[in-house]
């Protein structure tokens, strides 16, 4: 209804893109006006948007979309091939939704947490009871979480299979994109080729699939492009707007979202564009993509409230720095020759055509195409934000290329209509379709299995290598869960581990971080030890869980203020991962 009001063609990305914008701006108000989100809330406030969209009147435009669509099943011995990805996809989100590992305490956590407490009040998390709702000290965008949380109350229950739709949605969102930008650049052949080269990447299936930011930044991100190819039609300055839009879904997904509505803009004026679409698609995009930075703000005093930009806002001290002992390794990641040779195997392995892409994108540079220069402009900026992005990734360096899915999606279009231009010869070109089949057959084992490699298990395997990383952290968290459960006094402890909320909600346990203001005592060097001995005895705490590996081993011995003879530590059990601590005051310390 939005794109029909905007008298613009039908686009299942777009509409989308808009329906994601629309929630996520409910979202917000909610947020900002303490309204209660529920699934009633939800449903009457985008039964309005859609009402008001509905009487306007509008004569939407759709021949542009069915003959592309129509086109689309021309694509022959490809289709197949084409098809066989998508049976890969839907059997990933069946079997495997929400597989990557940050969404079950981040982004589907908020989604339920938000329906749970009917509001967003608790985050960002401030004090200690808002740290027993949302363990991270974070302040993403709940973009994601907005769409989750919408799938969730829609569905009935917090199942993560109720999210494998709006995943779906992503990447054939973003396949369409890929689609209509190749397609306007040089025609139906050039889009089926680089629909094709999209799927033989497996690295950016997989960014998408995982179910965390990355999928929606992606189609946010060439949604930008996309329309901002369309401003010298005749209806520009609606495109304008819908630049306007993709810009606000990409403000959603990340503390750096908000980047690439400046970027939008800057490219505006960079082609060209009457002064009149700059100022639409700014007036669009910004007081949406700052509301939400501007809200952590005001309640936390800095607008990205994980990090600490330079020493000018406040932050939260323990976490700050645990979490600088936890990227340590992170932040060294790119300085070693081995890890830039690492990086390009991994491109090479997991995504070629983006590779290759590069080289088409460098050669449209010096032709001077003034589109390719706004490509170029997108694609290195997500080059950058994901430079910058690997010192705060605990995952490791293959973990951090999940960031750079816009910029692979674009790539592959570009790979695409350069292969058409330097294959003119009609043989050549046959020989060409023949290479992209190949490409495309021999990726479908590493869509099926990333992130591990095909190449390395036994092909007996492959089906169930993609939940080898969850069916292990299932086992280990039954067993954490075993050997606390028989413990007195677990109502509430103190923990690392960011699945613990979740897990040990079951045996009525809450779970306080390290980080909570709740213990900022614990870790106050201003403080006497018997101070800290006494408030810790008021608490009521008795355990800690806490990792074996990672930042807690060098944080805890360093930076907790366990001093003997007020403290007596004990390991009460321990499971591959985890040690169960036990802390105790053997007697009321003097005040």
């Amino acid at each position: 209804m939005l794109l029909r009001a905007l008298r613009l063609p039908w686009s299942l990305a777009a509409a989308f893109a808009t329906s994601a914008a629309t929630l996520y701006v409910v979202v917000l108000i909610f947020a900002w006006t303490g309204a209660v989100i529920s699934l009633l809330t939800l449903a009457a406030a985008l039964a309005l948007v859609t009402l008001v969209a509905a009487l306007v009147p509008a004569r939407p435009s759709r021949t542009q979309i069915s003959s592309s669509f129509a086109s689309f099943g021309q694509m022959g011995w490809w289709l197949p091939l084409y098809g066989a990805f998508w049976l890969i996809v839907i059997y990933r989100l069946g079997l495997h939704p929400l597989n990557g590992p940050d969404v079950t305490f981040r982004w589907s956590w908020l989604a339920e947490q938000m329906l749970e407490f009917g509001s967003l009040d608790f985050y960002p998390p401030r004090s200690g009871e808002d740290y027993l709702r949302y363990f991270w000290a974070e302040s993403i965008p709940p973009g994601v979480a907005s769409l989750y949380a919408w799938a969730y109350a829609c569905a009935g229950g917090k199942q993560a299979l109720w999210t494998s739709p709006v995943v779906a949605l992503q990447l054939l969102a973003v396949h369409e994109i890929i689609w209509r930008l190749a397609n306007r650049w040089g025609g139906e052949v050039i889009a089926r080729r680089a629909v094709l080269l999209a799927a033989a990447c497996p690295l950016l299936t997989w960014s998408v699939i995982m179910g965390q930011e990355t999928g929606l930044t992606t189609v946010a991100v060439t949604g930008i492009v996309w329309s901002l190819h369309h401003l010298r039609d005749e209806n520009g300055s609606r495109w304008a707007v819908l630049a306007g839009i993709f810009s606000i879904v990409a403000a959603s997904t990340r503390e750096y979202g908000a980047i690439f509505a400046l970027a939008a803009i800057a490219a505006t004026v960079w082609l060209g564009a009457p002064r009149r679409q700059t100022w639409l698609l700014a007036a669009v995009a910004l007081p949406v993509a700052v509301a939400w930075p501007l809200r952590v703000w005001v309640l936390t005093g800095n607008p990205i409230y994980s990090l600490n930009l330079a020493g000018i806002f406040p932050v939260n001290p323990v976490f700050t720095a645990w979490n600088d002992t936890l990227r340590g390794p992170s932040s060294q990641a790119l300085t070693a020759w081995e890890s830039w040779v690492s990086l390009g195997r991994y491109l090479l392995l997991w995504a070629l055509p983006a590779v290759a892409g590069v080289a088409a994108l460098s050669m449209l540079l010096v032709q001077r195409l003034r589109e390719a220069r706004v490509i170029a402009l997108f694609v290195a900026l997500v080059f950058a934000l994901w430079f910058a992005s690997v010192a705060y990734t605990a995952g490791g360096l293959f973990y951090s290329l999940r960031v750079l899915g816009p910029a692979l999606a674009l790539l592959a279009f570009i790979a695409s209509y350069g292969l058409g231009f330097w294959v003119q010869h009609s043989a050549a070109a046959r020989y060409a379709a023949v290479c992209v089949g190949l490409l495309l057959l021999e990726s479908l084992p590493k869509t099926l299995v990333l992130p591990e490699n095909p190449y390395r298990a036994e092909v007996k395997h492959w089906l169930q290598a993609a939940q080898q990383v969850p069916v292990l952290a299932q086992a280990w968290e039954h067993e954490l869960l075993k050997k606390l459960q028989p413990l007195p006094d677990r109502r509430k402890i103190l923990s690392d581990f960011v699945g613990a909320p979740r897990l040990l909600a079951a045996i009525g346990t809450e779970v306080a971080p390290l980080w909570s203001p709740e213990v900022a005592w614990l870790f106050d060097e201003t403080l006497p030890p018997e101070e800290v001995a006494r408030r810790w005895r008021k608490s009521g705490l008795r355990y800690l869980v806490l990792g074996k590996s990672g930042a807690t081993a060098n944080f805890m011995p360093t930076q907790a203020r366990w001093r003997a003879p007020y403290f007596t530590l004990r390991t009460v059990t321990e499971t591959d991962t985890h040690v169960i601590l036990e802390a105790t005051v053997a007697a009321e310390p003097p005040k």
